[in-house]
């Protein structure tokens, strides 16, 4: 289990990490920059968002994504109040609010929890990926848990993410890596604990006008299924068509898991038929890295690029994982 957890955590960081460059990129952009992104690189000159960064540093995906594992360990369950503080201390030291890597509904939220603002209700309108993007942790918490891992999801994802969208998308990924995690299933599996941690999330979000995350994930399941004889790559790019890959979670969560589904589970495959699609490369990277790597497991993926993240962001990813495996029955 424990191999399956520290592949989700590392395994998001690298899809984060390799990711980056491609961040907001279309398919046919990254072929003219890249060719074929298929390891770490460092951001072309045209990467406005993470032009910044170095060849494999991590973005503000994994970032958040740590202090969720921070909490849980420390409170050894999932704790809001530690979450607010822990997310407003960050969100100060490394002055987010004036960075342009945070999407909309991250940003609100900084913004009220900085200022002492109600952020519950500033988080109502959070159709974004954020939530998602960072919940990992709370899937490995509660590995086979399913239940458990649903509702801390939604406690999670409320403060900024609380529309049903946000909450649906956050709830589907933490479902799944908890039976990912958990190990002993199929690639369907974990795509049906996807689906009812999305339904669950959409009976408890503020409503929005938006389509449903529960439906889009059962049309990647419709569409992989119906395109099983193409390549892999010739999949992703129909998802990202019929689907897309945007921040919205209602585009990033059923393309990522989409992705997973299409590889059947496999790291290095999946990772980069996901991040090569463009859009919000980084995040969808972390996601479909983070749902790949609990399944296949930290020894599915290359020892390099293991090294490059972890070595390149000095972050124990193996320590954090065995902690958030002991938790507490």
């Amino acid at each position: 289990m424990i191999i399956r957890a520290y592949g989700c955590m590392v395994g998001s960081a690298i899809g984060d990490a390799m990711g980056m460059p491609a961040s907001f990129m279309s398919p046919e952009k990254i072929k003219r920059i890249y060719g074929r992104i298929a390891d770490f690189l460092p951001p072309d000159i045209e990467q406005t968002a993470h032009g910044k960064l170095v060849e494999g540093e991590i973005t503000d995906d994994t970032g958040e994504s740590l202090i969720i594992a921070e909490v849980l360990i420390e409170a050894g369950k999932f704790d809001q109040a530690l979450f607010i503080e822990k997310m407003r201390d960050w969100a100060i030291e490394k002055n987010m609010l004036e960075t342009t890597v945070i999407g909309p509904s991250t940003r609100r939220f900084f913004e009220a929890i900085i200022d002492g603002k109600d952020f519950l209700e500033a988080g109502r309108l959070g159709d974004t990926n954020g939530g998602a993007m960072r919940v990992a942790p709370v899937g490995i918490f509660h590995h086979g848990c399913l239940q458990k891992a649903i509702n801390d999801a939604i406690a999670s994802g409320k403060p900024s993410h609380g529309s049903k969208p946000g909450l649906a998308s956050t709830a589907a990924i933490a479902a799944a890596i908890s039976v990912a995690v958990e190990g002993n299933c199929t690639p369907m599996d974990v795509m049906a604990a996807a689906i009812k941690g999305a339904d669950a999330g959409e009976k408890e979000g503020y409503d929005i006008p938006a389509p449903s995350v529960a439906a889009r994930i059962r049309l990647a399941v419709e569409l992989v299924d119906r395109y099983r004889h193409k390549p892999l790559d010739e999949i992703s790019y129909i998802l990202y068509q019929y689907i897309g890959a945007s921040m919205k979670s209602y585009e990033s969560i059923p393309f990522a898991l989409g992705t997973f589904y299409a590889a059947n589970g496999d790291y290095q495959t999946g990772l980069l038929a996901t991040i090569n699609i463009g859009d919000d490369a980084d995040t969808n990277g972390a996601i479909a890295g983070a749902l790949c790597g609990a399944y296949g497991g930290s020894e599915k993926i290359k020892p390099t690029w293991i090294e490059k993240v972890r070595d390149t962001n000095s972050i124990d990813f193996l320590t954090i994982a065995s902690r958030l495996t002991n938790r507490q029955a």
